[in-house]
């Protein structure tokens, strides 16, 4: 009689567990959880992207997967919510010919400053222009001006 004895079967090995992800409506991998980081860390897969692991139930966030490293965003992507356009450049294209709305066109609001320049062509509309350029040149310096998709500009160079 044995007692307390237990038998190993050497074919039966833990295999570490493979990340299936799914990255902008399509799936990749799958992934060990070291190569799904190095493509964390790189930026080719995001935290925020879904991930199935074998073995479990449903899918998640791969951030969620415990040993998944958080990678902080870079200063100035688009991931912390601040646009890739310069302040200098429009700051100096709303100071220098910002009655025209070049700054506007430069930072993707392509809408608004071809009403700033069809309304620059006519004597009161070069007047309500002018106005409107100070106003974007004071949020500019402010660092309240904000591109096409709503980030704000916040590097200056």
């Amino acid at each position: 009689m044995r007692v307390g004895c237990a038998v190993v079967d050497p074919t039966m090995t833990t295999s570490p567990a493979r990340i299936t992800v799914r990255h902008r409506d399509q799936n990749y991998g799958p992934y060990s959880l070291e190569e799904a980081n190095r493509l964390i860390v790189s930026g080719q897969l995001s935290r925020d992207d879904l991930a199935w692991v074998e073995g479990t139930p449903s899918w998640t966030r791969l951030g969620l997967v415990p040993g998944t490293v958080d990678v902080p965003p870079m200063p100035g992507s688009a991931e912390d919510g601040s646009s890739d356009r310069l302040i200098l450049p429009a700051f100096l294209l709303a100071f220098f010919i910002g009655v025209f709305g070049v700054h506007r066109f430069y930072v993707g609001k392509t809408t608004s400053g071809i009403v700033m320049i069809v309304l620059t062509c006519t004597l009161i509309g070069a007047v309500v222009t002018a106005i409107w350029s100070m106003i974007d040149w004071i949020m500019i310096v402010c660092g309240a001006f904000e591109d096409r998709e709503g980030r704000r500009l916040t590097r200056w160079t």
